[in-house]
């Protein structure tokens, strides 16, 4: 099993990075970071994947925004006076929310339909998207990459071990939904 399993993750391991990281974010570049550092993919190598997935998603995002913003942003009513105040803030300091966005948890995604319904120029948002998606990438996948070093440096069992960065990662999951950035 433990075989076929690193066959896996060694044979698709970027694709579900790549892939992962425009869905989900947080917790495919974390676990990348992890296998990263159990020598199943390269750490360089996932970190540039994780962070293309990021830019890539984002980008589509920001145009989907930008073109469509006016008549998606709408049908949240509920959020409306939140999303003007986004808005608002967006305006300025364009470049500060444009690359921290992504590190927003719960704004991941609708945040660059904000950012690109706000007007902002396109090659302005490419550029800073750019920087945003490599610091992003190169953070959540060295915290996967470390947290997993730091557990299993403890002289625990094996499995013990996995428990515990499982059990990390869940904290953490849990974590940052609680306090999570509501629109």
């Amino acid at each position: 099993m433990e075989t076929l399993l690193t066959h896996w993750i060694t044979e698709y391991g970027y694709w579900a990075t790549f892939f992962g990281t425009m869905i989900e974010g947080e917790t495919a570049a974390f676990l990348s970071g992890i296998a990263a550092h159990h020598q199943l993919l390269s750490y360089p190598k996932v970190m540039l994947v994780a962070a293309l997935g990021g830019i890539i998603s984002d980008n589509v995002l920001f145009f989907t925004g930008y073109f469509a913003g006016n008549r998606i942003l709408p049908r949240i009513h509920k959020h409306a006076d939140k999303i003007a105040r986004l808005q608002r803030i967006i305006h300025r300091r364009e470049s500060l929310i444009i690359i921290g966005i992504r590190f927003a948890y719960g704004l991941r995604t609708i945040g660059p339909v904000i950012i690109g319904a706000a007007g902002i120029n396109p090659l302005k948002f490419f550029v800073l998207n750019i920087l945003g998606g490599a610091l992003w990438g190169s953070v959540i996948v060295s915290a996967g990459y470390f947290i997993s070093a730091a557990i299993l440096a403890l002289p625990l069992h094996t499995y013990l071990a996995w428990f515990l960065i499982l059990a990390a990662v869940a904290g953490l999951f849990v974590l940052i939904r609680k306090h999570k950035f509501t629109l």
